[in-house]
């Protein structure tokens, strides 16, 4: 038995958001402050028996904030499973049919927050009023306080709350002003209520780890540590005769500590000095004895693990254990305490909830525990920031958390994806590539040379990282363009995704008359041939999804960057590839003779054959200055990726560039004039006016802005 998908409405976050979930272990994953705490919330709401009944009391700021007026409005919570055994936990939540035996192995989970029912009537009766009056709904709705509503639990429903019509015919269409009659609840629908919430949770056995846990505590507390857990099983494998002989050798004990000399005076003097301040006639009488437990459960509990941080190091206490240690130790107790445990408890279902596992673990032992842990009994659903634990996923149990101003939307990147296509991109999907599932935007490139230097040119150019605009970078070869670019769509996950990748145009003309088809002219027409080719086929994948869109070089990433005004870096060089002056010189002369077609030759020649294109990327990004230039499209692929940056990162670009490119006095009047704006003031117009009295309208600033266009949201 398994949870296939939890949905939630109106809580939080999440205003009517599906997750979906397999076997084993999956993943939840999201920027913070995306709503990872609220889901886990949710699912213990329904699943966790430590979570007391008190916590299904919910509050005014548990609704989501898109509803505007929470009033009248339900949170609904609902867990849908599958392969359900014939357990009895399981049948309270299987669909059955009737006259049928194990009709269905799937079931389902309801919590419904809503107003109580006196006030779903008056809401049902001013609904069948023939004028709807929008003022006497704002007056019934404004009766209701948070002490008007309930928290109901049923079983076996078959609403999907995610679609907008069934929300308006079960709860209510707050627009129309039609709402159901509570009297006659679609029970097909809805499921049935009980009341029996004590007896489904203790049907399955679900363990929450929070992500800010104290690990030492928790393994010393005698009624959460695992290992005691794990122990309390052990002692039904115990001979009897074993058991008895422990029992013996502890009384024994017991009676040797009591009689010891010094213990014997100390009884004496306690019970001298009571004698002689209470009286013989009130003073109890009092001896000191040892109480070593002799029932084998309790004995247990004095056991503790003696640890150490690795092979060659020495056994300690658990005090003496770094954090890490202590972490790792802890998450492996639980999951053996779910695989060991199953047995002795009858469980319909076994559930661990692990928020950021990743805590104080080292990034290779984070992939490992992961990867190579085989969970057959346990549903594991965790959330991480580690691209090492989201890389050991498959991307079919990955649920992504993409965050908007009023609420969250979940991205299931496998959805509508073939079974062999997950398998190549999770193949793909390396520690360092898995970035572009936590990124609000993403670039893929293919080569070194553009993933050395895109990041480095506007960080210099903008005073800004990409990182720093939530915009991931990823170096992938051009034939895994489409596999990787498949998780961007309106089914799966909904950010943008550049491709940045050379049309190769010819630099050298090849149609003129009488022109000598050398060897260097063979070789352009070849790639300029493979370069349309690839841009047709490129330009074609990308009609009709909003979300992906692919930006061309027109010749090479290195002629388009040394032919855009930037042949001084590349001079600058030059030390750095040759040793002897005439080799430099001849080199310079040649980047300054003027003519592209020589300049773009010579800076090939300098990446492709002197030393590699990788290692000309990283010398010419020590070059990079304020004043490079970057070519336009990889200004609109940025563009593109990042449309969800807003007018503080604009704000910050200007004192970047005013900074780099003003005198003091200037730079101050700028910083004077800007922090003088008002609140209001603070927009993309007025900021664009006041930097113009500063710099040129050739300057960068307005090159970036001005390619964002007045959609911008700012």
């Amino acid at each position: 038995m398994h949870i296939s998908k939890l949905h939630i409405t109106n809580f939080r976050n999440f205003k009517s958001q599906n997750f979906l979930f397999r076997p084993g272990v999956n993943t939840i994953i999201g920027e913070n402050g995306s709503g990872k705490t609220n889901a886990f919330f949710a699912l213990r709401l329904m699943l966790d028996s430590n979570l007391p009944i008190s916590a299904s009391k919910l509050l005014e700021n548990d609704f989501n904030r898109s509803l505007g007026k929470w009033q009248g409005h339900w949170i609904i919570i609902s867990i849908d499973f599958e392969d359900l055994d014939s357990s009895e936990g399981a049948s309270l939540l299987a669909h059955k049919v009737e006259h049928i035996v194990d009709s269905s192995s799937n079931g389902s989970y309801y919590f419904y927050f809503r107003p109580k029912k006196i006030f779903r009537k008056k809401l049902y009766e001013l609904s069948l009023t023939e004028e709807k009056d929008k003022d006497k709904l704002d007056s019934v709705l404004n009766e209701i306080t948070l002490n008007d509503y309930e928290a109901s639990y049923y079983l076996r429903g078959s609403a999907d709350f995610s679609k907008e019509e069934v929300y308006k015919e079960l709860v209510g269409d707050f627009e129309n002003i039609n709402f159901p009659n509570p009297d006659d609840e679609k029970m097909d629908l809805l499921g049935i209520p009980t009341s029996q919430i004590f007896l489904v949770r203790s049907e399955i056995k679900c363990t929450y780890i929070k992500a800010l846990r104290d690990v030492m505590t928790e393994l010393r507390r005698s009624k959460q540590s695992p290992l005691l857990n794990l122990l309390r099983g052990s002692t039904k494998k115990i001979m009897v005769e074993d058991t008895d002989s422990i029992t013996n050798q502890v009384n024994t004990l017991n009676s040797t500590i009591s009689q010891l000399k010094e213990i014997s005076e100390l009884a004496k003097k306690i019970k001298s000095t009571l004698d002689s301040t209470v009286g013989f006639t009130f003073a109890p009488n009092v001896s000191i004895r040892s109480e070593l437990p002799e029932d084998i459960n309790k004995l247990l509990q004095s056991l503790t693990l003696w640890v150490g941080d690795g092979d060659d190091s020495e056994l300690g206490k658990l005090d003496e254990l770094s954090l890490g240690g202590a972490n790792l130790i802890y998450i492996t107790l639980k999951l053996l305490e779910y695989e060991y445990m199953q047995p002795y408890e009858e469980k319909a279902a076994h559930f661990l909830l692990i928020e950021e596992p990743e805590a104080h673990i080292h990034t290779h032992i984070q992939k490992t525990m992961f990867d190579n842990y085989k969970f057959q009994n346990t549903q594991v659903i965790t959330s991480t920031h580690s691209t090492h634990i989201s890389s050991a996923n498959k991307i079919d149990s990955i649920n992504i958390l993409c965050k908007e101003k009023k609420e969250t939307y979940v991205c299931h990147p496998s959805n509508g994806l073939a079974i062999d296509e997950c398998k190549k991109i999770e193949r793909y999907l390396d520690a360092t590539r898995s970035t572009l599932l936590f990124a609000k935007g993403v670039i893929l490139v293919e080569g070194d040379a553009e993933l050395i230097l895109i990041p480095t040119i506007f960080k210099s150019v903008y005073g800004l990282s990409l990182d720093e605009i939530g915009v991931s970078l990823i170096n992938v070869n051009s034939t895994v363009f489409e596999h990787i670019s498949n998780l961007f769509h309106e089914h799966r996950i909904r950010r943008k995704c550049s491709i940045i990748t050379d049309h190769d145009k010819s630099l050298i003309p090849l149609d003129s008359e009488g022109i000598e088809e050398t060897e260097l002219v063979k070789k352009f027409r070849n790639s300029e041939n493979k370069g349309e080719e690839r841009k047709q086929k490129l330009d074609s994948y990308c009609e009709g999804n909003q979300w992906v869109e692919a930006f061309y070089a027109k010749h090479t990433f290195e002629i388009d960057f040394v032919l855009n005004e930037n042949v001084q870096p590349v001079i600058q060089t030059l030390r750095k590839i040759y040793k002897m002056n005439k080799a430099i010189e001849d080199s310079t002369a040649l980047l300054n003779s003027g003519d592209e077609i020589v300049v773009g030759l010579e800076t090939l020649r300098l990446a492709d054959k002197v030393v590699g294109k990788g290692w000309f990327a990283l010398m010419l990004a020590e070059e990079i200055t304020y004043e490079t230039n970057i070519p336009q499209y990889i200004l609109d692929a940025i563009k593109f990726a990042s449309k969800h940056i807003g007018y503080q990162h604009f704000e910050k670009m200007a004192k970047y560039r005013i900074y780099n490119s003003c005198d003091s006095k200037d730079n101050l009047e700028f910083n004077k004039l800007l922090g003088e704006l008002s609140k209001e003031d603070k927009n993309m117009g007025n900021l664009r006016g006041l930097v113009a009295d500063y710099l040129d309208y050739s300057d960068a600033f307005f090159q970036l802005v001005d390619s964002y266009g007045d959609d911008q949201q700012c």
